[in-house]
């Protein structure tokens, strides 16, 4: 027997489990289920989505795993209150806020980022140092992921040396967030001259101990990612319009 639910589509790539979370998750997030609503059965989503029953049972042990949704023995999985979400993970605040997320993340960075480099200044090691400089670059040859990466590990490495474990715990539990921020301004033409350069510049300052400027370094790196977010929406908005190839 077919079985059809609104909002889902086969899948058929490695990934499977996240794509078919994404999607349930998308069909929640939109309304097509709401709070107290009972999803499909297990065996129906296996025959939507094309997959095995124990790739649908991954997929929604991860959606019980952010608060979405509740198996109720003898009913099914029911769809929760958005209150019982898990609402600082970063694919549910994706798709609650869309693209003003990274308006807001950019805020927060602002905040955090350069008194994080000013103390890493104050109180980095010589070892620490080494790690930073070898992350300080983003070599031409890299893939976009790698450059990602690095990128976040370089920030992290700043915050690691802050020797403050709790400024270290806040900037990493925002690190998914941050890798798709980069992701966006990354393949923005110029953009990753400018993150090298500013790496460069906010790596020397610290290397100096010199807290004021690794604080403006910083602030104006950020500044940069901010203005590289603005022209990715610049340039996707052209893209749907169809005005770029």
């Amino acid at each position: 027997m077919s079985f059809n639910a609104p909002g889902f589509q086969s899948v058929q790539n490695r990934k499977l489990f996240d794509q078919i979370n994404q999607q349930i998750l998308k069909t929640i997030v939109s309304g097509q289920y709401g709070a107290g609503d009972l999803l499909p059965t297990e065996r129906d989503l296996a025959e939507i989505f094309g997959v095995s029953r124990i790739v649908v049972r991954e997929a929604m042990g991860a959606l019980v795993a952010k608060g979405i949704v509740s198996v109720k023995h003898g009913r099914g999985t029911i769809v929760n209150p958005i209150g019982e979400w898990s609402t600082l993970d970063p694919e549910v605040l994706a798709l609650l806020y869309g693209d003003g997320l990274f308006e807001k993340l950019i805020q927060v960075r602002k905040i955090l980022e350069p008194e994080l480099s000013a103390l890493a200044a104050e109180s980095i090691t010589d070892e620490e140092l080494e790690q930073l400089s070898r992350l300080s670059d983003l070599p031409e040859s890299d893939t976009i992921d790698k450059h990602v990466e690095r990128d976040i590990n370089f920030h992290l490495m700043i915050a690691r040396a802050t020797h403050n474990p709790i400024l270290l715990i806040v900037l990493s539990s925002i690190s998914e967030l941050l890798r798709e921020s980069r992701r966006r301004t990354f393949v923005v033409p110029g953009e990753l001259a400018k993150a090298r350069q500013w790496h460069k510049t906010i790596f020397e300052a610290i290397q100096a101990h010199n807290p004021d400027a690794a604080r403006e370094a910083m602030a104006s790196h950020i500044q940069q990612v901010k203005d590289g977010l603005e022209r990715f929406n610049v340039l996707d908005e052209k893209k749907d319009i169809g005005d770029l190839p």
